[in-house]
């Protein structure tokens, strides 16, 4: 009789499984972002937070819209072991963290939701991106920022990072948000000062997403911001971390 098949790889990578007791931080990146651009702010977030980041398909295992994807990982971290979690978002990132949040079950423990770079659901609109030739779709990449440009100006790269690529961008391309009730849990906006994709203003409508209190930091820098101010951000999120059932402070205007 031949072996079961081994199950599919997970979406959830657990960065720093050894952290057991205290907090967990669940990172969503970007479209076109990797998993790993999060480990390097494990240092920073200390031992005692468990560090897990969202990759958005694996073979075999490609969700079709935002909807899908966020029921996935939601399943996913209900099957974690519990503790309080806080959920953080950038960019296409901070729309899926959103639609996880809706699904989570209280067995997840979540506490928080923090979305970076990304204007409310409601505000979300559709887009082509992903249609574009190849030429088109790098300069709207190379334009954002936040991926290599040495891998975008190697046609090799290029073939295998593409699609992928294009996967994202058509999931949040296609993304309709439906209303419903309100989070649960605060939400935190974190915003580049000079973000033309998200700018400040737009992203205090995420307080309309939550029953439970809201508040927005500002940060020196366009819509990647988080990646040369990696440091302040960590910091915030260690804070929120260390205190994460607490209420948010007032509403910080830039």
């Amino acid at each position: 009789m031949s072996a079961a098949p081994p199950p599919p790889p997970g979406l959830l990578l657990r960065h720093t499984p050894g952290a057991r007791t205290g907090t967990r931080l669940v990172c969503l990146p970007h479209a076109g972002g990797a998993p790993g651009m999060f480990v390097p702010w494990a240092d920073g977030l200390g031992p005692d937070v468990e560090l897990v980041s969202v990759r958005y398909g694996t073979p075999g295992r490609v969700p079709d819209s935002v909807a899908a994807l966020a029921g996935l990982v939601a399943g996913e971290l209900g099957r974690l072991p519990r503790r309080p979690t806080l959920l953080f978002g950038h960019s296409m990132g901070g729309i899926v963290a959103y639609e996880v949040a809706r699904r989570c079950p209280a067995r997840a423990g979540l506490v928080r939701l923090v979305v970076s770079g990304t204007v409310a659901p409601a505000a979300h609109l559709p887009g082509d991106t992903h249609r574009l030739d190849d030429e088109a779709f790098v300069a709207e990449l190379t334009a954002l920022g936040g991926t290599d440009a040495e891998l975008l100006a190697d046609p090799a790269a290029r073939s295998v990072w593409l699609p992928p690529i294009r996967r994202d961008f058509r999931l949040i391309d296609t993304y309709r948000h439906r209303p419903g009730p309100p989070l649960a849990c605060p939400v935190t906006a974190l915003a580049g000062h000079d973000d033309h994709e998200a700018p400040p203003d737009l992203m205090r409508a995420w307080r309309d997403t939550t029953s439970a209190g809201f508040d927005l930091r500002v940060f020196p820098g366009g819509h990647f911001y988080l990646l040369a101010g990696r440091q302040a951000v960590v910091t915030e999120l260690r804070r929120r971390l260390a205190r994460p059932g607490a209420a948010p402070p007032a509403l910080a205007l830039p």
